[in-house]
């Protein structure tokens, strides 16, 4: 009848359980009759299994539901005083629905057999004065016949009115009401109720009652129990303890191999404990994404705009305490969409858009965390009116909101109190919505991030992690100390080594940075940054480079090097440099440094504290090098072309095109060796021509020393490429105009960068320039 098997046995977990408490209730209602909440938790109880079958479509549990309901608010309301007529009808009715949920369960329909018999009788008790019944209730072994059936409401009669293979009731006999274990017979009720038939005619040679009979319509709450989740937190805490233990344990060092087999062995069964425990927390997220089609629709005619939601990754799983914290933020972000995204069907239409907007809600696990993004194709953030907004607000100067690219621009959106919103709507623009957004969402130790392009809409994307109890960290070394990475961040580690024949820190001590596979990637010296050494400290030529990403961002982070959980140092190849950490919550004095998520306790008993990354790129103000993102099936707009800022020794402020960046490199100025009139240096087992860019541009620089340090910046070309000899290296930008010619020679035009006018080299001019001597 239904193909969403999944929430059929919820459905009918629940319901079987509802009908246990029911028995429950029943039982203590006959032994205090006049206890009104136990009959408003009855009537809810069976208006809760009346509304759920209704959302599958079981119409006649429905309809024998809804007869018992009518039959209980006539109680809850005192117009009925409960007897032996009243409870034996609404145990027939119990048992019924039993029968119901076995036929749901074995065959996926409601069955073949007739209820509205039963339906009658519960409509005529409940039809009855309190006095009629109450002196029915004074002689129950008569052989009164039952009151004649009031007529059944519409609905009812025609949901049970279905072709069904009867079988006749034999003659119904007083008793008491069946007990849940009872099986259902034919004469099963007190003499004023109707027999619930049995489920089907039994062969001759199973005709008498077994339990084997029973038994389907237990086996899907057999499988399933509810545990109250604050007894999981409780088990997960202990997995938690468990999990420091056995690195306690590991951390021993002993030659007994009877010992080191414990060991294995208590790690392995630690580990299939921990993911265990972790999954008895895990939801699917669509518990909160089913009501969002509701909220949208309501929104879109409150707003006047027609939106077509779309939802992707509902099954994504979650820990259950996540699943609930996200829910308003989540709700704050598809409101803005509304209100303020999505544009009403006239503008749509006018801008060569479709009448209806599209708002998709997406879900999906990477790296160990679960992405959220709300995007919509609208009309997009003005981040002019963003940039304008902070500086009125003295949230920045004018003159650093002009340099700030676009992606910081919009972080003052969770600001609190911003918006830019012209109007106040009963929806949105108070400003009280984005900062609530990131505020509850860090709590959590997760990020969000918005990304907007104007006339094509806005996505706001939302990182949290699968559980925040145990996770993998990488623990490092730095300065004496030891700090834990978070592994899901991650990607590379790099070991540093004298001499030019491995990989190397380039740059200047204001912009430091490290070629990868032909990118760069920012770094930060860890100890230099915490302070943990002094000024000046050289650490540039020897350590290990931890490459992470975050938020779509790549950096390095130069620490000493690796160690296990354990005190004992670990080669960067040791798999046990990785090792599953407790988080424990921080103090408020360190958590609002913003680089600490939190802190843990290692095998040898030392406590360590945990990184966190976000806050490092942000206070380390590193450039915004965005690794490349996954292609999707939606266009977008072209990436801005990215470029290499550099200074010269004259003091000019040149561009070099990203793309034709091959290394950056330093020599000192005696290493270039003269080739006739040209410029050349020993790279490997050949020779890369040199060119001064300020002799390429025209301008002199100040004379050189022989010791002179020389920063090259190696582009491709032939052979060994071409090596501009610059100052200092500044930054990489990406475009934010147009190029505007020059006419200056060496320059191929100028671009803004970084907000700053800027020359950008003709990679042409400099290489006729090297050919002729640099």
């Amino acid at each position: 009848m239904n193909d969403n098997q999944e929430f059929i046995a919820e459905f009918l977990v629940e319901s079987v359980e509802n009908l246990d408490q029911l028995d429950r209730d029943l039982l203590a209602l006959e032994e205090r009759p006049d206890d009104p909440d136990r009959v408003a938790s009855i009537f809810r109880t069976v208006h809760t299994i009346k509304g759920n079958s209704g959302f599958f479509g079981f119409s006649k549990l429905g309809a024998l539901t809804h007869s018992g309901e009518h039959l209980l608010g006539r109680l809850r309301d005192g117009k009925l005083s409960l007897d032996g007529r009243v409870t034996g009808s609404l145990y027939s009715m119990v048992d019924a629905v039993r029968s119901i949920l076995r036929s749901i369960e074995e065959t996926g329909s409601e069955g073949d057999h007739d209820f509205r018999e039963l339906s009658r009788t519960l409509a005529a008790v409940a039809a009855e004065e309190a006095a009629n019944a109450r002196d029915a209730a004074a002689s129950p072994a008569s052989p009164a016949s039952p009151a004649t059936p009031a007529p059944l409401p519409a609905h009812t009669a025609a949901a049970l009115d279905a072709p069904a293979a009867r079988s006749p009731a034999a003659p119904a006999t007083a008793g008491a009401a069946p007990a849940e274990s009872t099986p259902l017979t034919a004469a099963s009720a007190p003499a004023p109720v109707v027999a619930v038939p049995a489920p089907s005619p039994a062969p001759p040679a199973a005709s008498a009652p077994s339990a084997a009979a029973a038994a389907p319509a237990v086996a899907v709450t057999e499988s399933t129990i509810r545990v109250d989740v604050g007894l999981l937190a409780s088990i997960l805490d202990l997995v938690g303890e468990l999990v420091l233990a056995r690195n306690q344990l590991r951390s021993i060092d002993t030659p007994d191999p009877a010992v080191q087999a414990v060991s294995q062995r208590i790690n392995a069964v630690t580990t299939a404990l921990q993911e265990t425990a972790v999954k008895t927390r895990m939801q699917p997220i669509d518990h909160v994404f089913n009501k969002f089609p509701r909220t949208v629709r309501d929104l879109a005619v409150a707003c006047g705009k027609e939106v077509q939601f779309q939802i992707d990754g509902a099954d994504t799983e979650l820990d259950r305490t996540l699943v609930e914290s996200i829910r308003d933020p989540l709700t704050h972000l598809i409101r803005n969409a509304v209100d303020h995204g999505i544009e009403p069907p006239d503008v749509r239409a006018a801008a060569g858009k479709p009448r209806a907007g599209r708002l998709r809600l997406r879900a999906f696990q990477e790296s160990g965390q679960v992405v959220i993004e709300v995007s919509d194709d609208g009309a997009g953030i003005a981040v002019e009116a963003v940039r304008d907004k902070a500086v009125a607000r003295g949230l920045v100067t004018a003159e650093a909101a002009a340099a700030l690219p676009e992606d910081r621009v919009l972080q003052f959106i969770f600001e609190p109190g911003f918006s830019t919103a012209r109007q106040v709507t009963s929806v949105s623009g108070r400003g009280v919505g984005m900062d609530v957004v990131r505020t509850n969402i860090e709590a959590i130790s997760g990020t969000v991030d918005i990304h907007s392009v104007a006339g094509r809409g806005t996505t706001v994307r939302v990182r949290v992690p699968l559980t925040l109890a145990i996770v993998p960290a990488l623990i490092v070394r730095c300065a004496g100390e030891r700090f834990a990475i978070p592994q899901v961040a991650v990607t590379e580690l790099v070991r540093l080594r004298p001499g030019a024949a491995g990989p190397r820190i380039e740059g200047l001590a204001d912009a430091p940075v490290m070629r990868v596979r032909g990118r760069l990637v920012p770094v930060v010296f860890l100890d230099q940054f915490l302070g943990l050494r002094p000024a000046g400290a050289d650490s540039r030529t020897e350590g290990t480079v931890v490459l992470v990403h975050v938020d779509d961002r790549e950096f390095g982070l130069v620490v000493d090097g690796m160690q296990s959980a354990g005190s004992e140092s670990r080669d960067l190849r040791d798999a046990a440099s990785l090792s599953t950490i407790v988080v424990k919550p921080i103090g408020g004095l360190l958590a609002g440094l913003g680089i600490y998520s939190g802190a843990s306790i290692l095998g040898d008993g030392g406590v360590v504290l945990i990184l966190d990354l976000r806050g490092v790129h942000r206070l380390a103000r590193l450039p915004a090098l965005d690794r490349t993102a996954e292609t999707e099936a939606e266009p977008t707009a072209p990436a801005a072309a990215r470029y290499l800022v550099c200074g010269t020794s004259a003091g000019r402020r040149v561009a070099v095109p990203l793309a034709e960046v091959v290394r950056l490199e330093r020599y000192r100025r005696d290493e270039l060796q003269q080739a006739g009139s040209r410029a050349l240096v020993r790279r490997g087992t050949g020779f890369t021509p040199v060119a001064d860019v300020d002799r390429i541009m025209g301008s002199g620089g100040p004379a050189a020393g022989a010791g002179e340090i020389l920063s090259l910046v190696v582009v491709g070309g032939d052979e060994g490429g071409l090596g501009l000899a610059v100052g200092t290296i500044v930054d990489v930008f990406a475009a934010e105009s147009a190029l505007q010619p020059a006419g200056a020679a060496g320059v191929a035009g100028i671009l803004s960068l970084g907000g700053v006018a800027t020359e950008v080299l003709d990679l042409r001019a400099a290489r006729s320039c090297a050919a002729g001597g640099g």
